[in-house]
């Protein structure tokens, strides 16, 4: 079990966090996809959000509204999906420190 723990803190160590760039990780995207796709992701405050948006846009044409909505629904499912890998790595960073405290224990 050491060296199971040993292996996958090198892999952690050598494949840090990254909060901006692209990943070659076709199973997280994935992953990502069939979650995001099965699970809203909101509360009250995403909705007072979206309904303050909505009114705003109203006062754009059409095709400017159509413009700034893509936009902003790009940026949002963007930082959704860094937060979203960001979370399972560091889940999986979480579980190797507990491992490593009971092993050591």
């Amino acid at each position: 079990m050491d060296d199971y723990i040993k292996r996958l803190r090198q892999y952690v160590e050598a494949n840090p966090i990254l909060f901006d760039g692209e990943w070659d990780h076709p199973a997280m995207d994935s992953l990502y996809w069939h979650y995001s796709e099965s699970h809203y992701m909101g509360n009250e405050k995403t909705k007072e959000i979206s309904r303050e948006l909505n009114d705003r846009l109203e006062e754009l044409s059409f095709r400017e509204n159509n413009r700034v909505f893509f936009l902003v629904g790009s940026l949002c499912a963007e930082h959704e999906r860094i937060a979203f890998f960001a979370g399972l790595q560091l889940g999986a960073q979480l579980m190797l420190e507990l491992m490593e405290e009971t092993v050591q224990d």
